[in-house]
């Protein structure tokens, strides 16, 4: 693949939700993102078009970061399909296109669900969280009259953002050349990657944030001693413990953490209009 078609792809491939709906997903994404593409690849064969533009609106939902693993691979077989020398060829090499939609997106919408959505967002939160408390800014504070820096104010947030994004646009952009050029037989290259190791050491990264945010927060509580039954501190103290435990419950349970996370919002909320 080309530099300036992987630039084209990586660019377009961050309008892959721009067109959602309810019936087909990513669908109007997808082939937003592989028409100029398409277009180069059968500018001789103009006739081919409309089927190519039916197949590419098809159902189509995965994980927009890693999605780019898709876009390289759905590329590579397109240009098998062009080169097609008779109508039994073709309709093989277009079930293998099918084939490969399919079974490629739901591949990378389980990897990129837990890997992005389950571990890098709230890791690169407690990330944030670390850098504010470094510099000073009261986070565990809900009234203070003390006035920070609107450089530190950005910075936990910016330092989030950018920890998250480092890696969304590594795997988007090395995804896409990678999938182009790695056969099926190598899982068109997602075996080029550890991600179970990846996620496993990030979690272990996240719980001993975790851990010591919660410790210095008790410290930063009890300090002084007078606080330690400030009704505050206790009512954030009882709500982390009591989500902690219905969160392994949960688990056990195997409900969805959706519903405990809209729970949580829920009881926030009403506990902040108190």
């Amino acid at each position: 693949m080309k530099f300036t078609e992987q630039l084209k792809f990586f660019i377009r491939s961050f309008f892959l939700q721009a067109g959602w709906n309810y019936q087909k997903y990513q669908n109007l994404g997808l082939f937003f993102i592989m028409w100029p593409f398409v277009k180069k690849l059968y500018r001789n064969d103009q006739d081919a078009i409309p089927s190519v533009v039916i197949r590419y609106l098809s159902t189509f939902n995965t994980q927009p970061v890693i999605a780019s693993f898709c876009f390289g691979a759905l590329a590579k077989q397109e240009e098998y399909i062009a080169k097609a020398k008779n109508l039994t060829e073709f309709n093989e090499e277009t079930l293998e296109w099918n084939s490969i939609k399919q079974g490629l997106s739901i591949t990378t919408a389980s990897i990129g669900d837990r890997l992005f959505w389950g571990t890098l967002k709230p890791l690169t939160l407690l990330l944030g969280l670390f850098i504010w408390l470094l510099l000073g800014v009261h986070v565990f504070e809900l009234q203070t009259e003390e006035v920070v820096p609107l450089i530190y104010a950005f910075a936990g947030g910016g330092a989030a953002f950018l920890a998250f994004n480092t890696i969304a646009f590594f795997v988007k952009w090395e995804g896409l050349k990678i999938s182009y050029e790695t056969p099926a037989s190598a899982c068109f290259g997602l075996t080029k990657f550890d991600w179970n190791r990846t996620i496993y050491n990030a979690k272990k990264i996240g719980l001993t944030l975790t851990v010591g945010l919660i410790l210095i927060g008790i410290y930063y509580y009890l300090r002084d001693f007078q606080q330690m039954l400030d009704v505050h501190f206790i009512t954030r103290a009882v709500l982390v413990l009591f989500f902690v435990c219905i969160s392994f419950l949960t688990h056990r349970l195997r409900i969805p953490n959706i519903y405990l996370y809209l729970v949580s919002v829920i009881l926030f909320n009403i506990f902040c209009y108190l």
